[in-house]
């Protein structure tokens, strides 16, 4: 289990990055001949897609946002089997039910991706900032677990 949360973590962001660097290889519109200069239109799935002007990170952070939330469920719930208990005041009520704790730390993700995406189309240097920072905190909750999961043992 400790090397497979990394390894998807690593797939995700390589799997992430994937439309961008693929995007960035059709980006030719012109092209010129040595005499004539003959323009060629975008296809209209181009034009329309999205993804080709998203930075590569974003997708990135997303990924490693929801692997984060998993590890902090799985961290959460050995460090509850060890005796701990739960601190934060509004997972107390689900902290016993592991599916009532997928369901909010669902919810939660969803949340956030869907307020990141909307910070993004205003702002896009403050959603990565944003998103990396929620990272952060997440790893360090997480880490949190995982040393009292060890220390009540």
């Amino acid at each position: 289990m400790k090397r497979l949360i990394p390894m998807l973590m690593l797939a995700g962001l390589c799997y992430s990055s994937l439309p961008a660097v693929a995007a960035e290889s059709n980006e030719s519109v012109f092209a010129v001949a040595p005499a004539v200069v003959t323009v060629q239109p975008r296809p209209a799935a181009a034009a329309l897609d999205y993804r080709v002007k998203r930075p590569a990170v974003l997708p990135a952070l997303y990924v490693s946002f929801g692997a984060l939330q998993a590890w902090d469920v799985y961290a959460t719930s050995a460090a509850m089997r060890s005796g701990a208990r739960e601190a934060n005041p509004m997972m107390t009520s689900v902290a016993g039910h592991p599916a009532r704790v997928l369901a909010v730390k669902a919810a939660s993700t969803a949340a956030t991706v869907f307020f990141v995406e909307r910070l993004w189309k205003q702002n896009r240097v403050a959603a990565v900032v944003v998103l990396a920072l929620i990272n952060g905190a997440t790893t360090a909750v997480a880490m949190n677990n995982v040393r009292n999961a060890r220390r009540v043992r």
